[in-house]
């Protein structure tokens, strides 16, 4: 009889217990939020570094405009704020709402979390309305307060500068602008 007993104990333990199955989930949970972590900094990481690279792009960009088109070009931003934009340093002396005094204007605006760090050169600058004509946003733009511009010239050379673009978590990239060569660069953080 005992043998009889004994083995039909053994065919009904098939399954886990509620204790095992709570300590398999821990586990889970524990190994699940120790990865999430690293992939959070990395997916930040890669949003803060795409609206940095669009920036850098446009800076180059203002650099071969000016040396194509023969004229001195601005950059500017808003420090604290989200916007940019790329202008000519003076408007068309004939019209400025021409087609070609209107080429090669741009703005355009940071992803939400991430904001252009604080001038070091003065802000509080702005840009006539004459030369935002032809912007979809001009009328947004014109309120905005602009950094010191950073002028790109038609000889290849600009304003040596550098600014911060920082996202919401305090991680930031610097970008470089070279005096002599109009040269781009961005580097990580900000002790440079």
């Amino acid at each position: 009889m005992q043998r009889h007993i004994a083995r039909k104990y053994e065919l009904a333990r098939g399954g886990y217990t509620l204790i095992e199955i709570m300590l398999a989930v821990m586990v889970l949970i524990v190994l699940t939020s120790m990865a999430a972590s690293p992939l959070m900094n990395s997916w930040r990481d890669t949003q803060t570094g795409s609206a940095t690279e669009e920036v850098r792009a446009l800076l180059a960009g203002t650099r071969i405009l000016a040396l194509d088109r023969d004229e001195t070009w601005q950059f500017v931003y808003e420090p604290g704020g989200t916007h940019y934009l790329r202008v000519p340093l003076s408007s068309a002396t004939e019209n400025a709402a021409d087609e070609r005094a209107n080429q090669g204007k741009q703005s355009d605006t940071l992803p939400t979390t991430i904001t252009f760090g604080e001038s070091s050169g003065g802000t509080g600058s702005t840009v006539s309305s004459e030369l935002l004509t032809g912007l979809a946003d001009a009328g947004e733009l014109s309120g905005v307060s602009w950094s010191a511009p950073i002028l790109f010239y038609s000889d290849g050379t600009s304003s040596d500068t550098k600014f911060e673009i920082v996202d919401q978590y305090g991680n930031s990239r610097t970008i470089l602008v070279r005096d002599i060569t109009g040269g781009v660069t961005v580097k990580e953080g900000t002790n440079f």
